[in-house]
């Protein structure tokens, strides 16, 4: 899964455009970016119509009502349960040579899986925090929304640092976070 092209396919994406019109330029990343308008539209950044067998798309800026936030929350929270399910089976992150310093492979994998799920959920905080302030949500919904995309963020990075207790994979688990996302907050 990847969000690299998130913010090419918005930009793309502010008339209505077809799926060949969208990829025409990255046929090697072809599926990268199918999952991509699809996470798009399941976030509520896109909206789609069909025309003559040709599914077209558009950037959508409005609300997201609450059957869509709560489908959102579910692909979420699906999401959060194969991490939690990888995290189990990975016993460290970290290299096993004492030699070298890092990351193992599927260490990697892995933090990099749930930076891009927080990378989506930052997203949907940011966008929900403008509509609040522009006062097109309700600003209990809007602070209540937040809450609950906290808490999502919260749960798999305490997940992380419960398993992963030794110091340096809780520093470098930490630092990884810290320079990749800007707001994210750890527990004390």
């Amino acid at each position: 899964m990847t969000t690299k092209y998130d913010d090419e396919i918005l930009e793309l994406s502010t008339q209505w455009i077809s799926m060949d019109e969208i990829v025409k330029d990255h046929n090697e990343d072809k599926q990268n970016i199918i999952q991509a308008v699809n996470r798009l539209e399941n976030m509520g950044y896109l909206e789609s119509r069909n025309i003559k067998n040709i599914i077209l798309y558009k950037n959508q800026n409005k609300v997201q009502d609450h059957i869509q936030f709560s489908t959102m929350m579910e692909t979420f929270l699906v999401n959060q349960k194969k991490e939690i399910e990888d995290i189990k089976i990975i016993p460290t992150i970290m290299l096993s040579d004492g030699s070298q310093f890092g990351f193992s492979k599927k260490g990697l994998e892995l933090l990099e899986h749930v930076q891009e799920e927080i990378d989506r959920v930052h997203m949907i905080i940011t966008r929900t925090d403008y509509q609040d302030k522009i006062r097109t949500l309700q600003h209990p919904i809007a602070q209540q929304r937040i809450k609950k995309l906290e808490k999502h963020i919260n749960k798999i990075m305490n997940v992380m640092l419960d398993t992963y207790k030794d110091v340096r994979s809780n520093v470098i688990i930490q630092e990884y976070f810290q320079n990749h996302t800007d707001e994210l907050k750890f527990r004390k």
